[in-house]
């Protein structure tokens, strides 16, 4: 049998049938046949399955000296949003992210256009911020003066290795006039100044998406089964099917292509165990259509190539294909993406944008650990409400009942209503304490699910804050090199004109994050106490409902 030499690591769904390994490993193939760029074969230690081709290539056994090692199953890897989430709990607040490592090619597994990259009621009705009309002072934005602001061809070469011995962050490449990039299509970014500071100029075409109709569908005769969503935009209505793996996908290049100063939420996590029952569907399918209004409603991201083929991209095979592969060349990514942005003309006052900065930076620590709070006390009241509360309730209806059976013992008609008072209180002790057990599916339940994606959204402002905190170093450690005559004048107005984008970019997307987070808890708050008074409203018309029982035997 023919024996191949495995170039990357590959982390494979063992319930599908996929086969994991490591790079190095020698693995003898079985079966070539699968299709679509899939092969089976076994590995050194006895474990078979089903790997990409292009992991692999052809090994000569009889040039191959050292013998083959039984080496154990690697560890399992971090999924990319993982990654993130690991980085926004444990990096500290101001740090940006380290660039992302380099990914071996993906083997496409057959119906190119849903699988080369393979795969509650609607969201709330969101209104865009108003169309701005007045600059504001918070960023320290003179009014006097503007200037036409342009990305000149100037690059800080002199004196480069005095300001940094460390690798550049996508930030500060760009201000230091190192990014280059073939816009293309790629839609310039307008900001513009409302009465809150620099927004993102408003979408001139507003839309939203619904996930709707998830269904499980299988391929390779069932080895490898799936969910598979319905996608319906708003402006289009025809819908348009993917699998988790494609979000995980427009995940990847949004974060990829934005991340340096626009928040990217987070997906919601990959769920292994338990994934195909009903429940668990329906509530991936709320948290996907949660994720995807989010995006639409940002007035960048929304208008991007990529994510205009995710939402609209049908069966075409050929156009499928094209339109991920152009996006996954886009060259206006990171740093390079600041080149379509077109801020205002005023200048920034970047002492006043240091300290608009450090304010984001302790509202949003702040935010995050009030948040981790409510979450933690909401599970405690998730567990009291189906557990102890209920239990508690449904003692006492059972020590009522018994009472009653105790009652019964007397046979005279004077005691029967009492015996049959206790017998509808013990029912609706029994009934309350249900109704406990089920409460928190709607209170707790959607409000913890509100604050988690605030979470995965609070997660991404450490890395946009961090870039925007070294980009206004960078931009002093210039200015030093400037006093030491070291650069020149033209050079240190691009470094400025460069470091006020970034603060524009980020201060427009603090604003965008505020005015959407004020709508958003408002509603989470609103159907919270909403949920819990109809709660104690049914319990209290249950008690007195009950409490008729006893009228009748209680002189006035």
């Amino acid at each position: 049998m023919e024996k191949v030499k495995t170039l990357y690591d590959f982390d494979g769904d063992t319930e599908n049938g996929e086969l994991s390994f490591s790079a190095d490993e020698i693995i003898t193939v079985t079966n070539k046949d699968i299709g679509d760029g899939w092969w089976e074969g076994q590995r050194a230690d006895g474990t078979t399955g089903l790997f990409p081709e292009t992991y692999v290539e052809a090994c000569d056994m009889s040039q191959t000296a050292a013998p083959v090692l039984d080496l154990p199953p690697p560890p399992i890897q971090k999924s990319q949003s993982e990654k993130l989430e690991t980085l926004g709990d444990e990096k500290p607040w101001g740090d940006p992210a380290p660039t992302q490592e380099q990914q071996p090619p993906v083997a496409s597994d057959g119906n190119d256009w849903a699988d080369d990259w393979d795969s509650s009621a609607p969201a709330a009705n969101y209104q865009q911020p108003p169309s701005p009309t007045k600059s504001h002072q918070s960023l320290g934005i003179s009014e006097a003066s503007p200037t036409k602001r342009t990305d000149r061809k100037t690059t800080i070469k002199v004196g480069m290795n005095l300001l940094s011995t460390f690798t550049k962050t996508p930030a500060e490449a760009y201000i230091l006039g190192e990014c280059k990039a073939e816009l293309g299509d790629t839609a310039t970014s307008h900001i513009v100044l409302a009465d809150v500071g620099p927004m993102w100029e408003n979408s001139p075409e507003p839309f939203s998406c619904a996930v709707s109709n998830p269904v499980k569908e299988s391929k390779f005769s069932g080895f490898k089964s799936f969910i598979a969503y319905n996608i319906t935009p708003s402006h289009t209505d025809t819908p348009v099917q993917r699998r988790f793996k494609h979000f995980d996908w427009l995940y990847e290049q949004l974060n990829k292509k934005y991340n340096v100063t626009i928040a990217i939420p987070q997906l919601p996590d990959k769920q292994i165990t338990g994934r195909y029952e009903d429940e668990f569907i329906e509530a991936r399918r709320a948290q996907l259509q949660s994720w995807i209004c989010r995006i639409a409603l940002h007035p960048v991201v929304s208008r991007s190539e990529v994510f205009k083929h995710f939402i609209t991209s049908k069966d075409d095979e050929r156009a499928w294909k094209a339109g991920k592969r152009k996006a996954e060349r886009d060259e206006a990514v990171g740093g390079a993406f600041l080149l379509s942005v077109e801020p205002p003309p005023n200048t920034v006052d970047l002492v006043v944008a240091e300290q608009t900065l450090d304010t984001h930076t302790k509202f949003t620590r702040s935010m995050d650990e009030s948040c981790k709070q409510i979450m933690i006390i909401g599970q405690e009241q998730i567990k009291c409400y189906q557990g102890a509360y209920k239990q508690e309730n449904q003692k006492f209806a059972l020590a009522l009942n018994s009472l009653s059976q105790s009652f019964e013992l007397d046979e005279r008609p004077v005691s029967q209503p009492l015996t049959d008072a206790l017998k509808q209180t013990s029912f609706a002790f029994e009934s309350i304490g249900k109704m406990y057990g089920e409460q928190a599916k709607s209170d707790w339940y959607p409000l913890l699910e509100g604050i988690n994606e605030y979470k995965g959204v609070l997660a991404t402002f450490p890395n946009i804050l961090g870039n925007e905190k070294s980009v206004l170093d960078k931009q002093k450690d210039v200015r030093r090199l400037q006093l030491e005559n070291k650069v020149t004048s033209d050079e240190m107005d691009d470094v400025t004109l460069r470091t006020e984008k970034v603060a524009y970019c980020v201060q427009a997307e603090v604003n965008h994050f505020q005015h959407y987070r004020v709508g958003d808890f408002a509603m989470y708050m609103k159907d919270f106490l909403a949920a819990q008074i109809a709660f104690h409203q049914k319990i209290v018309e249950t008690l007195q409902k009950t409490a008729e029982h006893y009228k009748s035997m209680v002189p006035e």
